[in-house]
């Protein structure tokens, strides 16, 4: 890989006007200037076209505009198709980067010749913040048990393993990503900086846990094969898993 390789970042937006702004400048304001933003705006309703519009950096891609709500997984995987960078960086559009997130999780990766890399992070809401310290690597047998890792936190490198996409779903898309990336990539390692800001709040899917019990359920079973008894036994696995992740995130 070339010392300054061209990032496609991937940013799936639905309805996401209240927060998309401050999710591009992140962006803009990176230190590391090498870079494509691509947006796949979901047939949006609250102006966040015209937003991604107003901006005249180059680097910014005209958007990617769906006629119909398809979700996350379809936007995400036509920016893909789309991106012509090294590697790919992925960013929800409620969520923001440090400045120097793409430098240094650029340099870690040439570095140490890691294909898949992810990193700590800054959870925050009205009423609180906390960094969030991930596990320092993990492999397919790992992420059986649990989604370790933050989507916004996620860089790969597509000019070595090619590009991977999502499983068409609306639920647990990125964590099918992930899985589909380790099928290529024994291991993902972590850079143990807290260079992402993801936010919590009434709108984010992660405040409805348990109506995602059920996605989890197909998740096992439809995406990834295992028979209901099976899935059943690893939907168990991963609510004690959770529990002890959300325990360690607490304490």
């Amino acid at each position: 890989m070339k010392d300054s390789p061209l990032v496609s970042i991937i940013v799936p937006n639905y309805n996401g006007a209240e927060f998309l702004e401050e999710c591009i400048d992140s962006v803009i304001s990176q230190t590391y200037k090498n870079w494509e933003l691509i947006i796949c705006d979901d047939n949006s309703t609250d102006g966040s076209l015209e937003i991604v519009c107003k901006y005249k950096d180059k680097r910014i891609l005209p958007p990617i505009a769906l006629k119909k709500n398809q979700g996350a997984a379809v936007a995400r995987n036509l920016c893909i198709e789309t991106a012509k960078g090294e590697l790919l960086a992925f960013l929800d559009n409620d969520d923001f980067w440090h400045p120097e997130k793409l430098k240094k999780q650029v340099d870690f990766m040439i570095r140490n010749a890691f294909d898949f890399t992810y990193t700590d992070y800054i959870q925050f809401s009205d009423s609180h913040k906390k960094i969030v310290r991930c596990k320092e690597r993990v492999s397919k047998r790992v992420m059986l048990r649990n989604n370790y890792i933050l989507t916004s936190t996620v860089m790969y490198n597509a000019s070595s393993i090619g590009k991977v996409y999502m499983s068409n779903i609306r639920k647990r898309q990125d964590w099918s990503l992930f899985m589909n990336i380790l099928n290529k990539s024994a291991h993902a390692y972590n850079l143990t900086e807290p260079l992402t800001h993801y936010r919590k709040h009434p709108k984010s899917l992660s405040n409805k846990k348990l109506g995602l019990l059920g996605y989890t359920f197909d998740f096992y079973h439809k995406v990834l094969g295992y028979g209901k008894i099976m899935a059943v036994f690893m939907l168990v696995q991963y609510l004690f898993h959770y529990f002890i992740k959300k325990i360690k995130e607490i304490f």
